[in-house]
Parts: C-alpha cells; structure tokens; sequence
C-alpha cells in the first residue's frame, strides 16, 4: 500500500509541473489499460548526487517496480543514450548496465549518439563478455534511418520490433515500436566509431519505407504502434515540439498509425501532444530523473486503442528499497570503493574544495564558464608537465562545450564529481600554432551556433563591435599578458574529438602537419584530476575574472 501511494503522489506532482492532462478513468469496466514506459539518456548515472538532482540507478528501478504494481500490464523500453557521458560507467566498464536493464525490463531501445561510443563492435557484443550480464537477458535495438556502407539497416539494428504484453485472461497485446536516430549523430560522435555508416534525416519517407518491409506486417496487426526515437523533443509554450534540424518532417506527420512517441536526445522533461498528428509524446529529462509514461486504454473485448494518456513519473531517491533495488546499491557501493581511474585514483577521493557552486549549463552555451577555463587550464599544464615546460611557454587549453557535461557544487570536489562533470576521458592532441590559426580556431568556436562557444584556458580574447575576434593574449600561470600576433608560435592542447569534425569544428583547423607528440600525456580526465590536486581552495576570482571573452 506504501507503493501505491507513494506513486500516485508522485504521478499527481509530475502531472501538475509538465502540464499533461489528467484523462478520466475509464467509464467500462470491461476495458483493459495497459502502460508502456520509457527512459532515456540515463548515461549511466548509476551513483545519486542530490546537488546534481541524480537519483541514482537504485532509485530508478524502486520507481519502477512501484509503477509496475500499479500497471500490471506493462512493458519497459529505453529511447537510446544509456551510457556515455558517465565516468562511473567508463571507470566500471559497464558492468552494472546488464544488471540494471534486467531488473527493469527493458530488453529494447533505441540507438542513441552515445551507443556508438564504444564503437560498433561493443554495439553489436551488448555486454556478451561482462560478468555480471543476467543469463537470459539480451537486448534489442531498433533503429531504422541508420544504414551500412551497402545501404542496409546494419546487423546491430532492426527497424522494427514487436514484442507482446500477456493479459491476466491470457490474452497477449502486440505493442510495436519503429526506430529513429537524430541525423547530426555525425556530429556527435567520434567519426572512426562511425565508419560506413550514413544516418538519414528523411524521417517521414523513412517511416513510410518501414511499412513496406515484411517485418512490418506484425507491426500493423499490432494493437499499439510507437515511435522509439532519440530524436530530440522540448517544450514551448506549454506544448511539446521537435527539437531537431530535420523536427519539421516529423511535426508535419498526420499520418495515425502512430499512437504515440517516446522521445529521447535533448534532456528536457516533455509531456503532452506533438505535431500536426497530435501524437502523445514523453521524454523523461536525463539521468532516470523521470519515468515517462504512455497509458493506454483499450476496448475490452476487441483490444481496440481507445485512448492514449502520455504522463512523466519522478524519480526520488528512496530510503526503502526492495531487494533488487538494494542489490543494486550494493553493486554500485562495492565498486565505488574498489574502482580507480587509469591514473590510479579512487572514484571517491577528495581532490579539492569549490568555495562557490560553478555552473556549466549545456542550455546556456554561448559563453565562457569559470568551470570551462579551468578545465582547458589542466589541459595546457598537463602538455606543460609533460614536455618540461616552463610557465612562460605560450601553451593554450580548448574544449568544445559540450564535452564538459557539469560543473562542481560549492564544497568537497571528488574524482566522481571530476568523472561526472569531464566523462569522456578522451586523448589531447597537442598542434603547433601560429596566432593566426589560433585566431581562427577561437572565431570559429564563438561562433558555433548549434554546440556553443569553444571553452579556453589562459587566453583572454578581445571582440570587436560585430564580435569577430579582434585580438589575443596568453596569460599564464605567471599572471603576465603577452599579446598573440598572427606570427606568434603557441601550442594548442585540445580534446581529440574536435580535431576530427566533432560538433562541427573543420578538421582543417588542427592541420595533421603541424601536431606534436610527447611521452605521459594523460587522457582529458585524468589531467583535470592532476590539475584539481594542486589547489587546496580552487582560484574561482581568478577564474571569474576572465570568464567572458
């Protein structure tokens, strides 16, 4: 009874903040409700942190089975993005996901950007060699705009599945669920986990290519036919609407052999009806912050859709669990304990101290943040360790925004707080620059009205009335300013994943001719946690400061 409650308080509070509609129960007693849930872009965010408002994967799965006991006839999917962007889930090589993903239900999703960060071999693997994945439990994904280099959907993929929901008479209910990726995924991802593959934004002729495959004659017998898509949704004006370049040809769709969508990619809670079609759609924000929920009612006798109510569920941490869900603490306790980064830094040491809350806002990305400067700060001392540079070497730090997924909460920073706010753990690429092509990087990068402005460390850029950059100047660990003439030699230390076309930056910026090597270059995580260990308060005035070119 507990459960019960705890879920329709939890409903009525996620029902009022995302302004669905609340549907009258059904008037026949003979009609059948059965609920369709969804998560999506958890990024593996296995451990809570309430200064970041994370659940935590424990909670996820009480939420759950709550839900499941108030909807009997249930079935969990996943709208794609479940790891990536998570250094619990690197440092930890996945081994809790399978687990998770068990005890959920889900056994299909869709393909998300971050589904391709292991590469497409780990893709198609699912976790086969992890020791902890359940026996029985496998996982299909369905994606059908994503093509090989002979134009197939490749063998990771389908375009549609059709799994079944058993009613208590026997009785089955056939829910079918097509897939879509978002087209940029090319710009979002590492172009060598890519090779051969081409994403197709078309994504109206797409959905109508699918109902001439063989495989959709399931799929149109089906009671209930959903879009799983990691194609972006948001809110505005109170009402949910595309957010992808290619959004229009989905808010266009009048077609009505969709009941509805479960949407993923743009970490915003959506709720309501989307497009010209009306198609009740959800999205439950990122990180298992909320459940989202298509509720169905059914006609009882001929199992016919009658209505369609889309509602979000939040996710609270939780001070009683069940068994699997404190299985699940357990697991993800143990390895805090026992797991270190490559440099061979427990998850849970204490680094340093913030003595203010830093900010960096992926939806408010046209700026330079005081987290951004210190981050590319790390980047430029670890080459300058490295090299055995002194601090008058003209060295400069870049990241691209978004590889930056937080910032610190005001007091104790942990290696868990530095994995969480800097994931990816990405190789530095070090290029020998004159000041013009640095000039040139940075005008692109303040530029970049799709992924936001290029992140710096110890470069104060001066703009002019139109915003193009008018100048440059290092300043070092010194504190002293040395202007960047176009002839003036730097070197440039960045993320690896720009210098390849990621979020859009032209590889011809990092010319292959001009890049350096050295020995003891740490990946992009480790050399924000050196560079975190050298403060006992971090230099936030300083940062503050020049945090605005």
């Amino acid at each position: 009874m507990k459960i019960l409650q705890l879920t329709a308080f939890s409903l009525s509070l996620c029902l009022a903040a995302a302004g669905c509609r609340t549907v009258p129960a059904p008037a026949d007693p003979e009609d059948v409700t059965v609920a369709v849930f969804s998560v999506n872009d958890f990024h593996g965010a296995f451990v809570a942190d309430g200064r970041k408002s994370i659940p935590g994967a424990p909670a996820l799965w009480q939420t759950l089975d709550s839900l499941r006991r108030v909807y009997p006839n249930h079935i969990t999917v996943s709208a794609g993005d479940n790891f990536g962007g998570s250094y619990f889930y690197q440092s930890t090589h996945g081994v809790l996901l399978p687990v998770l993903f068990d005890g959920l239900g889900i056994r299909l999703s869709a393909i998300g950007n971050h589904e391709f960060d292991d590469g497409q071999e780990a893709l198609a693997a699912k976790w086969a060699g992890t020791p902890l994945r359940p026996a029985g439990w496998d996982l299909d994904y369905v994606c059908a705009n994503v093509r090989d280099s002979s134009g197939r959907v490749p063998s990771f993929a389908r375009p549609v599945a059709t799994p079944s929901v058993r009613l208590s008479d026997g009785r089955e209910v056939n829910v079918s669920f097509v897939g879509l990726l978002t087209s940029t995924t090319p710009l979002q991802a590492s172009r060598s986990k890519l090779k051969g593959l081409s994403f197709d934004g078309r994504y109206d002729r797409v959905l109508d290519s699918v109902k001439a495959l063989p495989e959709f004659q399931a799929a149109r017998a089906a009671q209930i036919r959903l879009l799983l898509l990691h194609v972006g949704t948001r809110t505005e004006n109170g009402a949910p609407s595309w957010d992808d370049p290619e959004g229009a040809r989905l808010s266009q769709l009048r077609d009505t052999t969709w009941h509805g969508a479960l949407t993923g990619h743009t970490h915003q809670p959506v709720c309501g009806r989307i497009g010209a079609a009306r198609i009740p759609a959800v999205q439950g924000q990122w990180h298992g912050n909320y459940v989202g929920i298509l509720k169905f009612r059914l006609d009882g006798r001929t199992l016919r859709v009658k209505d369609v109510e889309p509602q979000l569920c939040p996710v609270r941490p939780l001070t009683t669990l069940g068994p699997g869900a404190r299985r699940m603490q357990a697991l993800t306790d143990s390895l805090l304990r026992h797991t270190t980064t490559p440099g061979g830094t427990p998850l849970g040491q204490r680094l340093t101290s913030s003595p203010r809350t830093l900010v960096h806002d992926r939806d408010d990305k046209w700026r330079q943040t005081a987290m951004g400067s210190l981050v590319c700060e790390a980047y430029a001392e670890a080459y300058r360790k490295a090299a055995g540079l002194g601090p008058d070497a003209v060295i400069i730090g870049t990241s691209h925004f978004g590889s930056i997924r937080a910032g610190f909460s005001k007091g104790d920073v942990t290696v868990l707080d530095v994995g969480e706010a800097l994931p990816f753990a990405n190789a530095l690429r070090v290029y020998r620059l004159t000041g013009r092509q640095l000039r040139d990087l940075v005008e692109f990068g303040l530029h970049n009205r799709r992924y936001g402005w290029l992140q710096t460390g110890w470069l104060a850029a001066e703009r002019d009335a139109a915003g193009h950059v008018a100048s440059l100047a290092y300043t070092g660990p010194s504190g002293q300013s040395v202007p960047l003439h176009d002839d003036t030699p730097c070197l440039l230390v960045t993320d690896e994943f720009i210098t390849t076309g990621g979020d859009g930056y032209p590889p011809a910026l990092f010319p292959a001719a001009q890049e350096t090597h050295v020995e003891g270059l740490p990946a992009t995580t480790d050399a924000f946690i050196q560079y975190l260990q050298t403060f006992k308060t971090l230099p936030l005035d300083r940062l503050r400061a020049g945090a605005q070119p």
